[in-house]
């Protein structure tokens, strides 16, 4: 039942997996992500096409993972070569995954971004009010309909939980306190949302 669900009912995904790996995420914060990271690409769907990029001083080109063998294999190399270090451009990076969506768009498909942080901006030159007015332009009262869904992760004081449930609620997503589960419970949830 459940492969026939996955290749004939299940609506196909393009979620682009945007994340943090500046240096507030050394330690368990970035092992969490990455054992999160590894158990969801190796549960991919044959319709499923995620897209992974990280982002610190720098923001990385997106690196497209189906199910796959190679799909796979290009996503475990992914995972194994992040690493911690520089300052964050959160609202520079979200809008690039946006960017990214919106010149891949997948049509009949869910498309949506997932944030994983730890951090508030620091590094992006831009306002979270400048952020919030480009991201609307492709939010659910246009054609494209891209969502976005935000991950916290640490304790208080160590990240914003109020941008991040700003940018994920102008588009139809919501934020969550990031653990090891909470990845695969928004990436299950993508299914009946929409």
């Amino acid at each position: 039942m459940l492969k026939s669900w996955q290749e004939y009912a299940k609506k196909p995904l393009l979620v682009v997996l945007v994340v943090d790996t500046s240096g507030s995420m050394v330690g368990t914060k970035l092992t969490a992500i990455q054992n999160t990271l590894l158990t969801y690409i190796n549960g991919l769907g044959p319709k499923d096409r995620i897209a992974l990029m990280d982002f610190n001083s720098q923001i990385h080109e997106p690196i497209l993972i189906d199910s796959t063998p190679a799909g796979r294999n290009r996503g475990i190399e992914f995972v194994s070569s992040l690493k911690a270090g520089g300052a964050t451009k959160l609202y520079k990076a979200t809008l690039y995954a946006r960017n990214w969506l919106q010149q891949n768009l997948r049509q009949e498909a869910i498309n949506a971004v997932v944030i994983l942080t730890d951090g508030e901006d620091t590094d992006s030159g831009m306002n979270l009010d400048q952020l919030s007015a480009e991201l609307q332009k492709s939010g659910f009262n246009s054609d494209q309909r891209i969502s976005f869904f935000t991950v916290g992760y640490g304790n208080e004081g160590e990240f914003n939980p109020d941008a991040l449930k700003q940018i994920a609620n102008l588009n139809g997503g919501y934020y969550s306190k990031g653990d090891p589960q909470t990845i695969s419970q928004v990436m299950s949830n993508l299914q009946v949302e929409f």
